[in-house]
């Protein structure tokens, strides 16, 4: 039987237009981060010849560069003191540059060498990279501290994670949009997707900067200024938030090394090396993962209200696991719109991951406050946002590594061997199995529940009380 949960008082619950404000953010967080890798390797492995390991050290190095621009970011955020809030502004200029910088980063021109193209994509990744975490940290910030109530922040992290991939619906196509007879070849076509994503990125990022309404401002204005090598160690020191980031690190590091094979095995074995028809099957995949995600967005969020988080996360990541196992049926040369049943699947966890797991963050800044005196959710939003994009970064450039081990040879057209083909599935089914289970058992062990968080909040409140009698 279902236990009964406390309700979210009025005073707590944040209005609709301020969370459909942030959710439009989120359209901007998702399709900023992950957009180029839904070209990347099309467009300069497939269309230009780069060698598939530089096309992954390309998007690499720039995530690890994250690990100093993002907690730069949350520390500048979080003493930050201006009439115009901590978030805001940053917000306001980042998703100007993001959109910017996404459309330059596809102008390169034809008829480059393998290094040129090298060292224009890379170039161009540092200054994109940076003007996303002057957007995304901010942003995830803010959507940490909308409320103190522990289920309505669950509610506003699921619509945020709805929008998110409302807007990530474009995202698998933008390949299929290169190859549009309209444009003389993929390049072209990037080069042109690329635009449009970026007018995408400025308007949707801006739409949160003139909707929503940042929390704790009295508390932040009156508070002391805390040094980043302190605030960096206190966060890193936070036992629960590491246990909570070790789970999500690798359900999503397991699953982006293979994010960069699984097109290929769309591509080469059940299209048979058809790239045009593969780019509409990898389409179907896509959309498959965005409509199961916005569906169970509402089923995620009534359990994590009526069971708990960690139990709604730890079955969600179980049916993600599910859909891992499934490849190995699903992927089928003569059943080919089975490729849809996995990410349908696996977007369960993720789902599960993103909501859920964001909203335990904004508990965990609650326990920091509790221990520190500041309220300091700019920093947490920095190292959760770092440790996924650098596991994602450095998931691509493996990815990128056990393509070329598989023996992978983009010259020999759809001619790849069995062997290859074999390795290829092994390794996109096995290695995210392997990561899914162990964040399960992590994932078992986080330690806040509801009446913890509840008797946290209360000791808060009293202190604050004391401070204003003082």
């Amino acid at each position: 039987m279902a236990k009964v949960h406390h309700k979210t008082p009025d005073e707590d619950r944040v209005p609709v237009r301020q969370k459909i404000g942030y959710g439009f953010g989120a359209m901007s967080q998702v399709l900023g981060s992950y957009s180029i890798g839904n070209l990347a390797s099309f467009v300069l492995n497939i269309g230009l010849g780069v060698n598939p390991v530089l096309v992954g050290l390309a998007q690499t190095i720039p995530r690890l560069w994250d690990a100093i621009s993002d907690p730069v970011m949350g520390h500048i955020s979080d003493n930050t003191r201006s009439r115009f809030g901590r978030r805001r502004p940053y917000m306001f200029f980042g998703a100007i540059l993001t959109g910017v910088l996404f459309a330059l980063l596809w102008a390169m021109p034809s008829g480059w060498s393998e290094k040129g193209y090298f060292a224009y994509f890379l170039g161009m990744s540092l200054l994109y990279y940076t003007a996303l975490t002057v957007f995304m940290v901010p942003w995830g910030a803010m959507g940490l501290e909308m409320t103190p109530d522990y289920h309505e922040r669950t509610r506003i992290q699921a619509v945020g994670n709805f929008f998110g991939n409302a807007g990530a619906i474009l995202m698998p196509w933008l390949f299929a949009l290169t190859q549009l007879d309209v444009f003389e070849d993929g390049l072209q076509g990037a080069r042109y997707v690329g635009l449009l994503m970026g007018v995408v990125l400025v308007v949707s990022g801006l739409v949160p900067v003139f909707l929503c309404k940042e929390g704790h401002v009295e508390a932040a204005l009156h508070q002391e200024k805390i040094g980043f090598w302190k605030g960096l160690k206190t966060t890193l020191g936070n036992r629960t938030f590491l246990l909570l980031m070790a789970g999500v690190f690798l359900v999503s590091t397991g699953f982006f090394i293979i994010a960069s094979v699984s097109p290929y095995i769309i591509i080469y074995y059940v299209m048979g090396g058809d790239v045009k028809a593969a780019s509409v099957y990898a389409g179907l995949n896509g959309t498959a993962w965005v409509v199961s995600s916005m569906l169970i967005v509402v089923p995620v969020t009534w359990s994590a209200t009526h069971f708990g988080k960690k139990s709604t996360f730890l079955f969600f990541l179980f049916i993600n696991l599910l859909g891992h196992v499934s490849k190995i049926w699903c992927y089928n040369p003569l059943h080919p719109l089975l490729v849809m049943v996995p990410p349908a699947l696996i977007a369960a966890g993720f789902v599960a991951m993103w909501t859920i797991g964001a909203s335990m963050i904004a508990d965990i800044c609650d326990v920091d406050e509790l221990d520190t005196g500041a309220r300091r959710e700019g920093s947490y939003q920095a190292i959760f946002g770092w440790i996924m994009k650098t596991g994602m970064s450095v998931a691509t450039l493996i990815g990128g590594v056990l393509l070329v081990a598989s023996g992978f040879d983009a010259t020999n057209g759809s001619a790849q061997s069995s062997e290859t083909i074999l390795w290829l599935r092994i390794l996109e089914a096995g290695i995210p199995i392997l990561t899914s289970v162990i964040a399960i058992g992590l994932i078992a062990l986080y330690p806040l529940s509801e009446d913890r968080m509840y008797e946290i909040r209360a000791e808060l409140k009293r202190r604050a009380d004391g401070r204003q009698k003082d």
